[in-house]
């Protein structure tokens, strides 16, 4: 039986939230339910709560230039 095995390094939070952010134009605004959600999509296996990416998406998407729009329903607890 051939068990294909995936030899890419794991990406960090922080890789893959800059990923996500880098498909936003320059000035753009970024949705964090969006970005959470390609986040979860891109890294299936990670541990970050919603509460710790949306703090990663706001500084990254800062760093990067975009506005950030906080269209989650939920308070995160600091």
């Amino acid at each position: 039986m051939d068990v294909q095995v995936d030899h890419r390094p794991a990406r960090t939070a922080k890789e893959l939230v800059h990923a996500a952010l880098l498909s936003v134009q320059l000035g753009e605004t970024v949705s964090i339910k969006a970005t959470i959600a390609a986040v979860r999509e891109l890294g299936p296996d990670l541990t970050e709560t919603d509460c710790q990416l949306t703090e990663l998406i706001m500084f990254e998407a800062i760093f990067l230039g975009r506005l950030v729009a906080f269209d989650l329903h939920e308070r995160c607890a600091t």
